[in-house]
């Protein structure tokens, strides 16, 4: 792939943004593909230019990522969409943060040595503000896994001014229980090498910078993740293997956290765009559809050569049909009692950054958001007949979005929550919320080896080849868009939502 120089991609781009203020491009290629009440022709147009080149993959706090922000701005006024709170742009309070590799280190000292791990192949920080970016230092105390951490509740015996040491990646409901028995701080062991290279964010981190945000991953107290030489050394001092979920009692040594960084802020704009309601109801109480927009910037090469990762299908597709769904409920005679909210995050892949700003000041009361629909989950390149919604364990959210597929001969199963996306920090915060997700099952009208000979070729999660091509068959995406305006619809015609559903109440 031809890789614009940065001079020539900012002044392209600032021309498209320019360009932008009369409308979406018109689209090319083929035109929509029949039996969709969404337009597969506008999930083409949005799709192929958020993940053109000239977006340079839409880094959260790039130029690229303020482009994208202002095009779907253009789009939404293209569309007749209003402004939420006086504006479509919501400034999202964050900062880059570049750790040091010379001045930031792990220390155990204890038996008579001490032993230095360095950043970030050793540890590397897991926090998402930058007020819990800072050196911490204590008596090391094994607390277990986070199960056993909720488990024992705010006993406030053995961590006063220590630090705790969890068996695996601790949860911001195990952190503020560690919190509130005196913990410093918190090392995570992570034994498996593959598991923290997962977990690593590399050096760029981008960190909400408002002390009164509070991530929905990331625990409540200045953290870091331990990897394989640095937890079994922790291990050996705790005389446990780290991969033991046996408790222990206060070792004699001490654990010191050295964070030397420098930070500088960064643009970052959530979207937000509102269809009213048309009929008589409640037009305070908001439906809400969710996507990011942001995606990795540019990364580790493929075998191509290719170092810059698109998002076509992280998620420039899910986007397209928020878009498609807005411009299919505008052309619809079908009223609408509620509102329909429309939200568009950045940092999604930073740490779910702008939806975490979101719910901490958000745009419209979440007592008065009656439902959250995300779509995040890549583009199928055909048509999906099996689901799984994720948050909808025990939810009457779920259970409605499950009938909404088997009402159409579909087949939808539910799972739990998990901090995977945007309908995270909502679902924590306690408001209904949901992720709707293609099933892994062979596609309509297609056996199971042409199913998965489609995968294996449009399958790119995470990679440079994630980009629009022509040839891609838009259809999956055609359906997919339908199933979440159909869950919409259901929604609306709804008296009431039960808002319960076993939440962490993180704030």
């Amino acid at each position: 792939m031809f890789q614009t120089g940065r001079a020539s991609l900012v002044a392209v781009a600032a021309g498209i943004a320019v360009g932008l203020a009369c409308g979406p491009p018109s689209p090319e290629g083929p035109g929509p593909i029949q039996g969709f009440e969404t337009d597969t022709l506008l999930i083409r147009t949005y799709t192929r230019f958020l993940a053109d080149d000239l977006l340079a993959g839409r880094a959260t706090g790039t130029t690229g990522a303020e482009i994208a922000a202002r095009y779907i701005r253009s789009a939404c006024r293209e569309q007749g969409l209003s402004p939420v709170g006086g504006d479509y742009l919501h400034s999202v309070p964050a900062v880059e943060a570049v750790i040091s590799d010379d001045g930031s280190q792990l220390v155990l000292t204890g038996q008579g040595s001490e032993r230095a791990f360095r950043y970030p192949h050793e540890f590397t920080p897991r926090v998402g503000n930058t007020a819990l970016l800072r050196d911490f230092e204590g008596t090391a105390v094994l607390v277990g896994p986070d199960s056993a951490i909720i488990a024992a509740g705010p006993s406030t015996a053995g961590l006063q001014n220590a630090v705790a040491v969890t068996l695996g990646t601790v949860t911001p409901e195990a952190s503020q229980m560690l919190e509130g028995r005196g913990a410093r701080g918190v090392v995570q062991l992570i034994p498996d090498a593959r598991a923290f290279s997962s977990l690593s964010r590399g050096p760029r981190l981008v960190l909400l910078s408002d002390v009164n945000s509070r991530s929905s991953i990331y625990p409540t107290l200045p953290s870091v993740i331990a990897g394989p030489r640095a937890s079994q050394a922790v291990a050996e001092l705790f005389g446990v293997a780290p991969e033991s979920r046996a408790m222990g009692s206060p070792p004699p040594f001490t654990v010191r956290v050295d964070i030397e960084f420098s930070e500088r802020a960064i643009p970052a704009h959530n979207v937000a765009c509102l269809l009213p309601a048309t009929a008589e109801g409640d037009p305070r109480e908001a439906i809400v559809l969710t996507a990011h927009y942001d995606h990795l910037g540019f990364g580790e090469p493929d075998a191509r050569g290719d170092s810059l990762y698109n998002g076509f299908s992280d998620n420039a597709a899910g986007v397209a049909m928020l878009l498609a769904i807005a411009d299919a409920l505008n052309r619809s005679d079908r009223p609408r009692r509620r509102p329909v909210l429309f939200l568009f995050f950045v940092g999604e892949e930073s740490g779910l950054v702008g939806s975490d700003s979101y719910v901490t000041q958000p745009v419209w009361p979440l007592e008065r958001t009656y439902a959250v629909i995300n779509l995040d989950a890549g583009a199928p390149p055909a048509r999906p007949w099996s689901w799984r919604i994720a948050g909808g364990d025990s939810s009457a959210l779920g259970l409605l979005a499950v009938d909404v597929a088997m009402a159409r001969g579909w087949s939808a199963t539910t799972s739990a929550a998990r901090a995977n996306s945007d309908y995270f920090p909502f679902w924590a915060a306690g408001v209904p919320a949901i992720f709707i997700v293609p099933g892994g099952g062979p596609y309509e009208g297609l056996t199971v080896d042409s199913s998965q000979a489609l995968r294996k070729k449009w399958d790119r999660y995470h990679q440079p080849g994630d980009e629009w091509a022509e040839d891609f068959p838009f259809e999956g995406l055609g359906r997919y868009a339908d199933y979440a305006l159909g869950a919409v619809r259901a929604l609306d015609e709804l008296e009431t939502l039960p808002r319960s559903h076993p939440s962490r109440r993180l704030r």
